[in-house]
């Protein structure tokens, strides 16, 4: 087979389940950041399709992956290079 990474919000359980039944063996990266974080990287952002005004109905709309999900969670705080390290051991 082959292996592939693509980036998206996936934020309700639903929407993780579909993509599941079409791709049995994703595995979701969940990126777990506080709002205020978010929102600030979101309003340093230059040209960037998100405004910063969304980033709270982001975390209303979202529901966090449960025990039963193929999910890895990683402290979105972190640097690129941070968050890589951390999920790769």
């Amino acid at each position: 087979g082959r292996n592939a990474v693509a980036a998206c919000s996936a934020l309700k359980r639903t929407y993780r389940d579909r993509l599941s039944r079409f791709c049995p063996e994703v595995v979701f990266l969940y990126l777990k950041i506080d709002r205020e974080t978010a929102w600030r990287r979101v309003a340093n952002r230059k040209g960037h399709f998100m405004p910063a005004n969304l980033v709270d109905s982001q975390f209303a709309t979202l529901e966090e992956p449960a025990a039963d999900e193929r999910a890895v969670t990683a402290d979105g705080t972190r640097s690129v290079a941070g968050i890589v390290k951390e999920i790769i051991r």
